[in-house]
C-alpha cells in the first residue's frame, strides 16, 4: 500500500481476480507464517506498559490531513488509520506490535468463518458470516446495522468510479455482470438473513479473509450517504468507537466517542487530530505537552538525539516494516523509455548514504521483496544495483546521452523524503544528469503521480497488503495497475510478466512459487522500471502521559487502544 505520512498502498488491480482467485491455500499457509515485522522494539514494549485508563483526550500531530475518510475510496495509511477507529468490519486484526497484530480475529461477525464452524464450505467457494445482533451506527443514524447494510456499502463501493480496490473482489460470483451494468445486484453477495451474509467465489481464493478484513467493504449506513453525498468522506460514520465531530480543512479533526458502541476498544473520550505540522514541530509539541503523538516519522535530525535522551527515550517507538522506498521511471516520458538511461541511473544511487541520512532508521534496498517478504533474496544475490557511479556514466553514455540529460526529481514534502530527493539530486549530478526538485503536498503528489506522462521520475513506496510477494508485482509492475490513478507510476508492465503471474498463482508448491516470484522480480530489475532505495523503520514519539502507544503492522496507529494516564 502506498501514500501516507505512514506509507501504505492504494492498489488498483482491476484485472487481478483472475490471478487471485488461483492462489492456493498451500501458499496462503506458507505466506501467513510471515509477520509484518519480526520483532518488537524495547521501547514499544515499555510504551504498552500499565493498566488502561478511561477519559481524556489523545492530541494527534500530522503534517497532512487525509484525501477524504470513505473507507470505499481511501487507501493512505493516515486515512485507514483513522478509519479503523471509526468504521467496524466483519473481521478486523488484532491489536499488538509485530507478529501479534497479524492474525485475523472477528469484529462484527461473530466468529471467523472456517471450514470446521461451517463458515467456509462448496470447497472453499462460499463464506458465511454471521454478524452479531445488536450493533448500531453511531448518533445520529442510532440504528441497528444488519447484514443488508454490508450488501448496500459493497454494492455502493462497487459503483463509486474512484473506488481504488475493486479488483481484490472481482473473483465474486456475479460482480463483473454489476460492474458492465448487466445486473443492478452483485449475485454472490448477499444477505441470507438479517444477521447472515453470504459470499459466493467462481474459485477459491485462499487470502479472501484478508481481503474480506479490508475497509472498503466497512458498513455505511444509506441514509448518512443520502445525506451528505460527496462530501461523505468528510463526515465519516461507523459502527466503531468514535465518530466525528467536525473536521477544519487543513486544520484540525476530532472523534468522540460513539455512545453506541459497545465494544471494549476506546479508552479516551476524545481523539484530536492536528493537521499542517512538520514532524520537527511536532517533536518540540509533544516535548512541551502539546501533542500527544508523531503521526509522521520521527526526523532523522531528531532521531539521534532522543533515543539517547534520558528523558524521551522511553517515549520512542519504533517497528521494522515490511516496506519498500523506491524512485520510479515513467516509461510514456523521455529519456526514461530508455533502458539504458534506467539502468544507467539505477547504478548511480549510493543508497547506504541514504540510510545514513535516515539516521539508520531502515536498511538499504537493492531489490523489489524487503526482508520479511516471503521471496526476498538474502545475501549478495538479492543485489542487482550497486553504487559505481563509473559504469553509471559508461551505461549512459552508450545509451546516447554521454552529457548527460536534466529532469525534474518529483517527491512529497514530508520527511524524510525531501532530503532523500536532494540526496538522490546529488548523485544523479555525478553522472551529468542535472536535476531540480518539485515537492509537493502529499494529496497533490499522489494524485499526480497516478497521470500518465504527468512524472517523469520521483519517489513512491509500497507497504504490504498482505505478506505475499504477488502484491508487489501486480500492484508496482502490472497492466492492470498501469493505467490513471493507478499503483504503478512507472506505468511499466511486460507480457512475460503478465504470464509468470498467472502461471505462478496456480502453483500448489510454496517453495516453487517462491522461486517463480524470485524470477520475476530477477526479470523485473533487468528492464529497470525503478530504483529500489531502502526498506524503511517506523518511528514514532509520544508524550509521557500516554499509555498503550505501540506501531501495529496493518494500520500503524491503533488509536483505540491508546490511552491517557491521569
Amino acid at each position: 500500500m502506498t501514500g501516507s505520512p505512514m506509507p501504505r498502498s492504494r492498489i488498483v488491480c482491476y484485472a487481478a481476480a483472475c490471478l487471485l482467485a488461483a492462489i492456493a491455500v498451500a501458499v496462503l499457509l506458507a505466506a501467513c507464517g510471515s509477520s509484518s515485522s519480526s520483532s518488537s522494539s524495547s521501547s514499544a514494549s515499555a510504551a504498552q506498559t500499565g493498566t488502561p485508563q478511561r477519559g481524556g483526550t489523545l492530541i494527534v500531530a500530522f503534517q497532512n490531513e487525509p484525501q477524504t475518510l470513505d473507507p470505499a475510496i481511501d487507501f493512505e495509511g493516515n486515512g485507514w488509520a483513522i478509519e479503523h477507529a471509526i468504521f467496524g468490519n466483519l473481521l478486523n486484526y488484532s491489536s499488538g506490535p509485530g507478529a501479534a497484530g497479524t492474525t485475523i480475529v472477528a469484529d462484527m461477525a461473530t466468529e471467523v468463518p472456517t471450514v470446521a464452524n461451517g463458515g467456509i464450505t462448496n470447497g472453499g467457494r462460499t463464506y458465511i458470516f454471521h454478524i452479531r445482533p445488536g450493533i448500531k451506527f453511531a448518533p445520529p443514524v442510532n440504528r441497528e446495522c444488519t447484514a443488508q447494510d454490508f450488501v448496500y456499502s459493497f454494492q455502493r463501493m462497487m459503483s463509486l468510479p474512484t473506488a481504488p480496490a475493486k479488483g481484490y473482489y472481482t473473483g465474486i460470483v456475479g460482480l463483473q455482470a454489476f460492474l458492465d451494468g448487466k445486473a443492478k445486484t452483485i449475485t454472490g453477495y448477499k444477505a441470507t438473513g438479517k444477521y447472515t451474509l453470504e459470499v459466493d467465489l467462481q474459485k477459491p481464493i485462499a487470502t479472501f479473509l484478508n481481503i474480506m478484513e479490508m475497509p472498503f467493504g466497512a458498513p455505511v449506513a444509506k441514509e448518512w450517504v443520502a445525506k451528505w453525498g460527496k462530501q461523505v468522506g468528510r463526515h465519516p460514520l461507523g459502527t466503531g468507537p468514535y465518530v466525528s465531530d467536525h473536521w477544519t480543512a487543513s486544520q484540525d479533526l476530532l472523534l468522540n466517542r460513539n455512545t453506541n458502541y459497545t465494544g471494549t476498544a476506546g479508552y479516551v473520550d476524545a481523539i484530536q487530530f492536528d493537521f499542517s505540522i512538520t514532524p520537527t514541530t511536532a517533536v518540540l509539541k509533544v516535548q512541551s505537552g502539546d501533542a500527544d503523538l508523531l503521526g509522521n516519522y520521527i526526523p532523522p535530525s531528531s532521531y539521534p538525539q532522543l533515543i539517547v535522551n534520558p528523558q524521551w527515550k522511553s517515549q520512542v517507538v519504533a517497528e521494522p516494516a515490511i516496506a519498500l522506498d523506491y524512485l520510479f521511471f515513467n516509461m510514456t516520458v523521455k529519456p526514461f523509455n530508455n533502458l539504458g538511461v534506467r539502468q544507467a541511473l539505477s547504478w548511480a544511487i549510493d543508497r547506504a548514504k541514504l540510510v545514513k541520512l535516515l539516521s539508520g532508521t531502515g536498511l538499504p534496498l537493492n531489490q523489489i521483496y524487503p526482508a520479511g517478504l516471503p521471496g526476498h533474496v538474502a545475501g549478495p544475490a538479492g543485489n542487482f544495483y550497486g553504487y559505481d557511479p563509473a559504469k553509471a556514466k559508461s551505461l549512459l553514455a552508450a545509451a546516447g546521452y554521454p552529457n548527460g540529460f536534466s529532469t525534474t526529481l518529483y517527491s512529497h514534502n514530508v520527511a524524510p523524503w525531501p532530503t532523500v530527493i536532494q540526496s538522490i539530486q546529488y548523485d544523479l549530478a555525478q553522472i551529468g544528469v542535472k536535476a531540480t526538485i518539485k515537492l509537493l503536498d502529499e494529496p497533490s503528489y499522489w494524485t499526480l503521480i497516478g497521470k500518465k506522462g504527468a512524472v517523469g521520475i520521483g519517489l513512491n513506496d509500497w507497504w504490504m497488503d498482505y505478506p505475499d510477494p504477488f502484491d508487489y508485482i501486480i500492484s508496482l509492475f502490472s497492466k492492470s495497475s498501469a493505467i490513471d490513478e493507478g499503483t504503478n507510476p512507472s506505468f511499466w508492465w511486460d507480457p512475460k510478466v503478465e504470464t509468470a503471474l498467472v502461471n505462478a498463482q496456480v502453483m500448489t508448491d510454496p517453495a516453487a512459487r517462491l522461486v517463480k516470484f524470485q524470477d520475476i522480480q530477477s526479470y523485473i530489475m533487468s528492464q529497470a522500471p525503478g530504483v529500489p532505495l531502502y526498506q524503511e523503520t517506523v518511528t514514532t514519539l509520544h508524550s509521557k502521559r500516554t499509555g498503550g502507544i505501540y506501531l501495529h503492522p496493518v494500520w500503524i496507529f491503533d488509536f483505540e487502544h491508546y490511552w491517557i494516564n491521569k
